[in-house]
């Protein structure tokens, strides 16, 4: 009994021991039964590092999977796939559907779960990389007559998620995209999301993410070696873009699809957000773009881009203001900007060591041009890239707009290379060679800065201006040659008063001839290393109103408007007299060229004038007409005379400078003055002197003449200073008179009777207020002796008395040896002329010696007044005419 108990014992713990021996030793034999269960299979499963299983998992080191793919009518060569799950676990269940201790169905899920998982096929040569794969695996387990269980896969499913692809220097990143097959769709992947982050070249961040498309195995029968993605979208450079379907063909291994760019705003595009550069941008870009990718090789084939929605390019002035702009679309319907846009894009480009997106054969048709761009790379390391440009023919002015002129318009073609980099500082032009013939009309003249133009009584340019620029901008040098400026009718320069009143102008319109001809200039752009830019202009000179001007070089760079520009402009017989116009109570009719030196100094709000000169050989007339209260026929015939005048002249000279503060000093001469009024006419013969004009900021009102003199009936007349208010309209000063012939004098009042020979001086005080004359104690004595004829008639003398008698007989034939006379007038015309003679005549006493004392009382305005009396009668009737007659 006892025997058969022992071994019963030791049977039973060798059928325990047996099982736990061959559990134990599982990871030496796991190869063996793998190798054995896939014998006659296109599958080769090595693993290694197996640890002892436990009920329902195992882990392992390393497990590696290869299969080998045949050729087909699509593939004309085999493909041997490599996987490898690296320290992973394989872990299963087991489910009896018949619930027997011997089933012939058992149902077992397994699943895979690793640190990372790798794919690499060859000969395609890309690696697949996944982080913490999870692969999932059903698979029924049917056992036959035979004695080995046949194994039927059922499905396999594996969420892909960050994982990568690598080419060569490429990688795609942060993939994502759900495996799902099974038995029951005969092994076909259905349609799901395929997502791509990222793009990377050797490394570094490329423009290109955020791909989205939908994917599935199933193949169109009429294309059976197409893989095809529908619904696709993408990001370039922050642009989004999307695409109906991406066409892969197995047979040639190329991508075809079109990219369709959907209202891109410019406004976000990253070389147009650079805070520090003035380039904007506003509305969308749209287009469409058919593209063909093999071997890391994008080829681009007439592509369109059309600008949308106002699309513009927009450059700011100082203030970030907008100054011009690029009119890239319109408002209602797309515009094409770029059309046969055809590029060869190299995603694996390498330059100068340096990896980055290399562009080569791009070229475009853009408004109406060619352009075409040398190749090029973007560096992902630095964000920066560098091209050139060539242009033929393209009409980029057509488009352009000044923003200060919503009529103006600019037309031309551009032709030559512009070198472009992007980088840290944004979008930079290198040394551009360029030509154009640019045209403009309509551009105001107002939006063209004046230095001190802030202020309302500043000068102020109004009309529009046109005209043609031949230009060629190389070696950092601008050339214009020949070009030609003309302005239109009513375009002027204004100058104002105190009170905003126009005083002057200047009519710059040329409804015969151009403003500017033959205009010629050179600027050079100086970007001196690590030193702000500076413009150097080296010529200008133009034929202006058919006369020539020319200015000297001169410098900017910033802070110089502060420092002040000084330059010279030089005038040679310019036609600008006949274009001045006065206004208000003034006008002028002039005629003549001016010519002369003109040294300026121009600050960022004023401007000075150093010793400048203008001088003509023409002249004209100024009238003066102020404005008067309405008065009836009778108060204007015997009422005051009229304050009219006409001032004609010739030949002026200046001599001027005018100061940063305002103050201008003229010295001036010309060789005729006549001022004419109702009354009469009085001749200036070469009238000159100096004058102060806002020289005293307290009395900004106050003109100031000095030293002046002026040749007057054969002699001078001469002021030493005399200060006018042209506010209160008051003056004083003392004329002196040299050399005047007595006879002139007597003709101003009007006498027939009276002849005289001989020049007299005098010394007259005379203050004015409101064009009301006082003269005070006023002297004119004569230089020395001379005659005095007083002509009467025998009844005169028989009718006389006595002592009027002998004073008749005395001046009949008076030879005079001292003249001495003063004069007093009020302001109300009352005067007092007094006069002593000493001298004899040899006809009267035998020449005994005789002095006589005059006293002449006289309205002085009354005399004025009958004088004007025929003229004022004359210019009603006139008037009278003139309104009978309409």
């Amino acid at each position: 009994m006892k025997g058969t108990k022992r071994i019963l014992a030791v049977l039973i713990s060798l059928v325990l021991l047996v099982p736990l021996s061959a559990w134990i030793s599982f990871p030496w034999y796991a190869q063996a039964i793998i190798d054995r269960a896939l014998e006659g299979k296109p599958f080769h499963v090595r693993i290694s590092g197996t640890g002892i299983p436990g009920l329902s998992g195992l882990g392992f080191r390393q497990l590696d999977l290869s299969f080998t793919t045949q050729p087909d009518e699509c593939t004309k060569t085999s493909t041997t796939y490599r996987l490898s799950l690296l320290r992973g676990h394989l872990s299963w269940s087991i489910r009896n559907g018949a619930e027997t201790l011997f089933p012939r169905h058992l149902h077992i899920d397994i699943r895979f779960d690793a640190d990372s998982l790798r794919l690499h096929p060859s000969p395609a040569a890309f690696l697949f990389e996944d982080r913490k794969p999870q692969i999932g695996v059903q698979i029924d387990l049917v056992r036959n007559n035979s004695a080995v269980p046949e194994f039927r896969p059922i499905s396999v499913s594996y969420g892909i998620d960050s994982a990568s692809v690598t080419k060569d220097k490429l990688r795609l990143a942060a993939i994502s995209y759900d495996i799902s097959l099974s038995a029951g769709s005969n092994w076909q992947q259905p349609v799901d999301t395929l997502r791509i982050a990222r793009l990377y070249s050797d490394g570094n961040p490329s423009p290109v993410g955020n791909f989205r498309a939908l994917f599935g195995s199933k193949r169109d029968p009429l294309k059976p070696c197409t893989l095809l993605l529908s619904n696709c979208s993408v990001d370039f450079f922050a642009i989004q873009a999307n695409s109906d379907a991406i066409e892969y063909d197995l047979k040639d291994q190329s991508t075809r699809f079109t990219l369709r760019l959907a209202e891109i705003p410019l406004d976000e595009l990253p070389w147009l957000r650079s805070p520090e550069q003035p380039l904007r941008a506003a509305g969308k870009l749209g287009g469409s773009i058919p593209i063909e990718f093999r071997d890391s090789t994008v080829l681009v084939r007439n592509a369109i881009i059309t600008g949308e929605r106002e699309a513009r390019l927009i450059y700011l002035d100082k203030s970030k203001k907008p100054l011009f702009s690029l009119d890239l679309g319109k408002k209602e319907d797309p515009k094409e900007i770029l059309n046969n846009l055809n590029a060869t894009i190299v995603l694996n480009s390498r330059k100068n060591n340096q990896a980055g997106i290399g562009v080569e054969h791009l070229s475009t048709i853009l408004f109406d041009g060619n352009i075409a761009v040398s190749p090029f790379r973007f560096d992902p390391v630095k964000n920066e890239l560098s091209l050139s440009i060539d242009m033929n023919g393209v009409r980029l002015l057509d488009h352009l707009h000044y923003h200060d002129a919503p009529e103006g318009a600019f037309k031309g073609a551009i032709s030559g290379t512009l070198p472009l980099a992007y980088g840290k500082n944004g979008l930079v032009p290198g040394n551009m060679r360029i030509s154009s013939t640019a045209s403009f009309s309509g551009i105001p003249l107002r939006s063209i800065p004046v230095p001190g133009s802030d202020a309302q009584k500043k000068p102020f340019a109004d009309g529009t201006i046109n005209g043609t620029l031949p230009v060629e901008y190389a070696d950092a040098t601008l050339l214009i040659k020949n070009g030609t400026v003309a302005a239109a009718k009513g375009s002027a320069i204004f100058f104002y008063d105190k009170e905003n009143r126009k005083l002057l102008s200047v009519d710059l319109g040329t409804p015969k001839s151009a403003l500017l001809k033959k205009l010629n200039a050179s600027v050079t752009i100086k970007p001196a290393a690590g030193k702000p830019r500076q413009f150097v202009l080296n010529t200008l000179s133009a034929t202006a109103l058919d006369g020539n001007i020319q200015v000297s070089p001169f410098t900017l760079t910033p802070g110089s408007f502060d420092r002040g520009i000084p330059f010279s402009v030089k005038l040679d017989n310019v036609n600008v007299l006949e274009r001045l116009r006065l206004h208000g109570d003034f006008k002028a009719s002039l005629k003549g060229a001016l010519s002369g030196t003109l040294p300026v100094t121009v600050h960022s709000k004023e401007f000075a004038i150093t010793n400048g000169r203008l001088r003509s050989t023409g002249g004209g007339t100024i009238s003066v007409k102020p404005a008067a209260p309405e008065r009836t026929a009778t108060e204007r015939i015997f009422g005051a005379p009229a304050q009219d005048a006409d001032y004609a002249f010739s030949a002026p000279d200046l001599r001027f400078s005018r100061h940063m503060n305002g103050s201008t000093d003229i010295d001036f001469s010309l060789k005729e003055l006549q001022r004419k009024t109702a009354g009469g006419e009085l001749n200036l013969q070469a009238p000159g002197g100096s004058l102060a004009l806002w020289s005293d900021r307290k009395r900004p009102d106050v003109v100031i003449l000095t030293n002046f003199s002026a040749g007057i009936f054969d002699g001078t007349v001469e002021i030493e200073r005399v200060d006018y208010d042209m506010e209160k309209k008051i003056a004083s000063t003392t004329l002196k008179l040299n050399s005047i012939p007595l006879q002139k004098l007597l003709d101003l009042q009007g006498t027939k009777k009276i002849y005289a020979t001989g020049t007299i001086q005098g010394s007259i005080p005379v203050t004015m207020t409101d064009q009301i004359i006082e003269i005070d104690d006023g002297s004119m004595n004569a230089e020395s002796n001379g005659q005095i004829i007083y002509a009467t008639s025998p009844e005169e003398r028989a009718a006389a008395n006595p002592g009027l008698r002998t004073t008749y007989e005395t001046l009949s034939n008076f030879l005079y040896a001292e003249l001495l006379s003063s004069i007093s007038m009020a302001p109300d015309g009352k005067s007092l002329i007094t006069i002593r003679l000493k001298g004899n005549n040899p006809d009267f006493q035998s020449g005994r010696p005789v002095e006589l004392n005059l006293n002449v009382e006289q309205n002085l305005l009354d005399l004025m007044r009958s004088l004007t009396i025929p003229s004022n009668v004359e210019q009603i009737i006139s008037e009278k005419a003139l309104e009978s007659g309409k």
